[in-house]
């Protein structure tokens, strides 16, 4: 009785093991989903997929020189009131930008940075050629999923005032986004604002809310 026991206990755990080999093969024998693509044939440019790889590439090469900038930064002194980051404060400040224009873990997928749209020797715009002459807006940490508009040149954006009226001119002047929606009312900045909005749009960044951009900053 014992035995038999013994011989049906070992054929189940045999056979429990042969299955297990079997759905494991199955499952790591299935070839990857393809990528949805909603786009049809011949809106996107064919080269889109190395020349992502070619910025991604250049992203990342740009932020190490930041990482090696930062790491032999003699940290500056604060004086005044109020404070002032003395010495090597402008330093700081300049490679704390780099840190966040070439940070690709900014981006759910870790594959987008700012400066992947926004790179300096296309004017801070968008650093890819095919894509600037068909699709014009550029492809977000999502594969294939486009944003709105051109990736608009911020060289300037810092000095923009305030969205407002000018009676002598009869129009609107201020504020940034295309459409001046980053109006600056709260911040009294336009940049200050205009920046909160890249790191959540589904389209671009897609960060859910802005606790998990300001979770990856620090």
């Amino acid at each position: 009785m014992r035995q038999a026991r013994l011989m049906a206990v070992a054929v189940a755990c045999a056979t429990i093991a042969t299955a297990t080999v079997v759905s494991t093969h199955i499952v790591h024998g299935q070839s990857s989903p393809p990528i949805y693509n909603p786009y049809p044939t011949g809106i996107l440019p064919s080269d889109i997929a190395s020349e992502e790889t070619r910025v991604q590439t250049e992203v990342a090469g740009i932020f190490k020189s930041y990482i090696t900038q930062w790491q032999a930064l003699t940290p500056p002194v604060v004086a005044g009131n109020p404070p002032i980051l003395m010495n090597t404060g402008y330093e700081a400040q300049r490679i704390l930008g780099g840190l966040l224009q070439y940070d690709l873990t900014i981006s759910p997928f870790q594959n987008r940075a700012c400066a992947s749209c926004h790179m300096p020797y296309a004017a801070f715009s968008g650093p890819i050629p095919s894509v600037n002459l068909t699709m014009i807006a550029y492809p977000g940490t999502l594969p294939y999923r486009a944003g709105k508009r051109t990736a608009q040149r911020y060289t300037y954006s810092h000095t923009f005032p305030v969205l407002g009226y000018n009676k002598t001119q009869a129009a609107f002047f201020g504020g940034n986004f295309w459409d001046s929606r980053a109006t600056g009312y709260k911040l009294q900045a336009p940049d200050a604002e205009q920046a909160q909005g890249p790191p959540v749009d589904p389209l671009e960044m897609g960060f859910p809310d802005i606790a998990c951009i300001a979770y990856r900053i620090s």
